[in-house]
């Protein structure tokens, strides 16, 4: 009797589409595999590194902001002058008024060109003196905002009396001054001194305006008086210029340049101005003008 022996099954592909479509299904499996492994594993594990190793962003700050404070005026500092553009017209600024604003003074250089007098010492003509302090005298109370009325145009102008008196008039005065320079034959004789009119329609507000400017020129110059019978304001009859002024009138004696001493200070250019200043103090006395 014959054996029979079992024969081992052996799987065997021998079909080429076989094949090919159990290589395919392996690939998809390891594929599949692969994923899992990717999703399920690494990726987590790459991201908790990158969190723990991750270097933090720093938080920005915020810069504080300063007040810009507001500049501060010293009350002590001159304003500002505002800076005009190109071309702009700038506006015009309003003096303040002087203290005689609105105000009318005559004023009257005594002698004129004609007149041959000199002083002893400086040999200085008296109309020259007179001229001289008299525009001082102007030139002051101009900037104190008076309209000054002046009789004579130059140094040179030789005007007579009656001519003074009608520019006096015309314009109005409120109040006339001549100022002149004495001259005696006593060459002894000094000192300042006022003459005022015997009759005039004003004859008191005459001698106070002499009285008034007179006190106030020896008491700034420290020049003496000349009295004559016991007073330094003399009353005139004979004088056209006292006599025929409207306004309240007196001619005022700065002093004698027959007098060797008095001729060279009342001739010196800087005590002038101490003059002039005073004859100016004495008006804003009488019209009650506070400086």
């Amino acid at each position: 009797m014959k054996k029979i022996v079992k024969r081992r099954r052996t799987f065997r592909i021998n079909n080429p589409l076989a094949f090919g479509i159990l290589c395919a299904m392996i690939l998809v499996l390891l594929a599949g595999i692969t994923y899992a492994l990717v999703a399920g594993v690494i990726s987590p594990a790459i991201v908790n590194y990158q969190i723990a190793n991750a270097t933090p962003s720093p938080t920005p700050t915020v810069a504080p902001v300063t007040a810009t404070p507001s500049p501060t005026v010293d009350p002590m500092l001159p304003t500002p002058t505002p800076t005009l553009e190109p071309g702009a017209t700038p506006t015009p600024t309003q003096e303040p008024a002087g203290a005689l604003e609105g105000r009318i003074i005559g004023i009257d250089p005594a002698r004129g060109y004609s007149s041959q007098i000199q002083g002893v010492s400086t040999k200085i003509y008296a109309n020259r003196l007179n001229f001289a302090v008299a525009t001082l005298v102007k030139e002051r109370l101009e900037a104190e905002g008076a309209t000054v009325v002046f009789t004579l145009s130059s140094v040179k102008d030789d005007k007579t009396a009656a001519q003074r008196v009608k520019i006096l008039n015309d314009g109005n005065v409120e109040i006339a001054i001549r100022i002149e320079c004495n001259f005696v034959k006593s060459t002894d004789t000094r000192g300042a001194m006022a003459w005022v009119p015997e009759k005039h329609d004003k004859k008191s507000e005459c001698d106070k305006l002499a009285q008034t400017v007179l006190g106030a020129y020896v008491d700034a110059t420290g020049l003496p008086l000349r009295q004559i019978k016991d007073t330094s304001v003399i009353t005139k009859t004979d004088e056209t210029f006292l006599s025929d002024t409207k306004a309240p009138v007196f001619t005022l004696f700065l002093g004698h340049i027959s007098n060797s001493a008095e001729d060279k200070k009342i001739n010196d250019e800087d005590f002038q101005k101490t003059m002039a200043q005073a004859i100016v103090t004495g008006i804003l006395k009488y019209l009650g003008v506070n400086q």
